[in-house]
């Protein structure tokens, strides 16, 4: 059992649908599922043997889920790349992870020629397109290997994924996931009631299909509807595809959704086929979701999990959104929801004590989702998967109903007077003021305080506001100690390539000259 003959169960069920799709070409089941097989063929004809890593580098294409099923289909590892990294921390994740190919698009091909000395390991260069010389060419590939399914090598507790992560610490790691936990993170968004995937979905993937879009690849495939893949996000072309295509569910970081919202050009555009968002990746504030359901309509879930527990392991519902003015769904909006059917979550204290029902504490996760550990990393491996669980470093709550509230990053909270502060908060405050399109809060070094609070905002266009104004709407929104002590107005907040907040860069001015980096 593996992720490969879940592939060849969809091309039996659904063989002549449409199963894969983008700009280029449109590509039924059992095109997938022959193509898929070339692939793994071939990169076992090159000589790679079970347990050899392929690393994929390109925007997104169909050839990049292809590879994507590929080498787990033949008993291979994939390291998925993210292409909006530098070339450095690419040659990096390609020289840790031991790749030995590296299948990637014609946009990167110049780089990685270019970086190709600095490469220790890979063998095997396929460039999808315009490949040179001294690479392969994708399809040539496909055109000498057989169609027939690889060797069946792989089981459920075998490594399927390196999938490198940095959180917002900007320290590469790689979770390795088994083809257990893949297979798990499909299962557990099917399980979230009001998902409604079937044979009519549509589901665009506008983000990278390496990340967090690509974990809606496998339920799409399962129920047999189509994955519409766009090179990345542009929203014209994004609302254009929308009208088009009859999109019916989107995968969108909030950021994303902020865009959408903004973007004046909307209302030209017929988008009333979505049935379903799904959004994660990073927190989404209540107003801004507030806002959302007001222009889509009660079409959002919320995911909230991370690289290590294989995506989403708590999900906030469609009918969790129906706040309809009453306090408790209200308050609710601001939870990550109610835990996967799935897994086991708890809030444990700083011994791993199991808290009670309102009591903040880190949150932990496990199940048949969990990774197996951090490529080459014991340590971090022992400080983070402890007797099963998964310590995810996020500090939050659950409530009488078992929704789970973040409050924020362990390492972000904020300490001024003896005070506990967790910026989320001071941020959904922000959020409520009518000039602030973004915010962050950050803390930063405090002679009588020890740590004192600020923001760092963005404003909407052609919207001013005062530092005045913004620390008295937080007090009149807040108790007095949580509110901002200063505010910065800037252009745009620093996102890891991820769309998570990047504090760290935003407190590195503050904090550079201290020998300790909290009072």
């Amino acid at each position: 059992m593996n992720i490969g003959l879940h592939l060849k169960r969809g091309a039996m069920w659904y063989p002549d649908r449409i199963a894969l799709a983008d700009k280029n070409a449109r590509l039924t089941y059992v095109d997938v599922y022959r193509r898929v097989n070339r692939l793994s063929n071939a990169l076992l004809g090159l000589g790679l043997e079970k347990g050899d890593r392929v690393a994929m580098l390109s925007k997104n294409r169909y050839q990049l889920v292809e590879a994507l099923f590929a080498g787990p289909s033949a008993g291979l590892v994939n390291v998925p790349l993210n292409a909006r990294l530098s070339v450095s921390e690419l040659v990096h994740m390609l020289n840790n992870s031991e790749a030995s190919a590296l299948i990637l698009g014609p946009e990167f091909v110049k780089d990685i020629a270019e970086a190709r000395p600095c490469i220790e390991t890979v063998e095997h260069f396929i460039a999808i397109r315009d490949a040179p010389a001294d690479m392969l060419d994708y399809e040539d590939l496909l055109a000498r290997a057989s169609e027939t399914d690889p060797p069946a090598q792989a089981g459920l507790d075998d490594l399927a994924t390196l999938n490198y992560t940095s959180g917002t610490s900007g320290v590469l790691k790689a979770a390795m996931l088994s083809h257990r936990a893949r297979l798990c993170m499909g299962r557990k968004f099917l399980v979230v009631p009001d998902s409604d995937i079937d044979r009519d979905t549509v589901m665009c993937h506008v983000g990278p299909v390496t990340h967090a879009s690509g974990g809606m690849i496998q339920p799409t495939w399962w129920r047999g509807g189509c994955n519409l893949i766009l090179e990345g996000f542009d929203l014209e072309l994004l609302f254009r595809t929308i009208e088009q295509e009859r999109v019916t569910h989107l995968f969108a970081v909030p950021t994303m959704i902020n865009f959408m919202m903004a973007w004046p050009e909307r209302t030209k555009y017929d988008i009333s086929s979505i049935r379903t968002i799904v959004y994660g990746a990073s927190p989404m504030p209540v107003e801004r979701i507030k806002e959302a359901l007001d222009i889509f309509g009660p079409v959002l879930i919320q995911g909230y999990g991370q690289t290590e527990t294989a995506s989403g392991f708590t999900f906030l519902n469609k009918e969790d959104h129906l706040f309809e003015g009453d306090p408790l769904r209200t308050k609710r909006l601001a939870s990550a929801g109610r835990p996967s059917t799935e897994v086991d979550v708890q809030i444990v204290d700083e011994e791993g004590r199991e808290l009670g029902v309102g009591e903040i504490g880190e949150i932990i996760e496990r199940g048949d989702d969990s990774m197996m550990g951090y490529w080459k990393d014991p340590d971090l491996t022992a400080e983070t998967l402890r007797n099963g669980w998964v310590f995810t470093r996020d500090m939050g709550y659950m409530d009488e109903g078992g929704y789970i509230f973040i409050v924020d990053r362990k390492s972000d909270m904020i300490i001024s007077g003896g005070f506990n502060i967790y910026p989320t908060e001071v941020e959904n405050a922000l959020y409520q003021h009518p000039a602030v399109f973004d915010a962050a809060v950050i803390a930063v070094p405090d002679d009588q305080w020890g740590e004192a609070v600020k923001a760092v905002v963005v404003l909407r266009p052609d919207v001013t506001a005062t530092e005045a104004e913004i620390i008295e709407h937080c007090k009149n929104n807040l108790a007095s100690f949580k509110k901002p002590k200063s505010v910065d107005f800037v252009r745009e907040l620093p996102r890891n390539p991820y769309g998570k907040l990047l504090r760290r860069l935003l407190k590195e001015p503050y904090w550079q000259d201290k020998d300790r980096r909290v009072h």
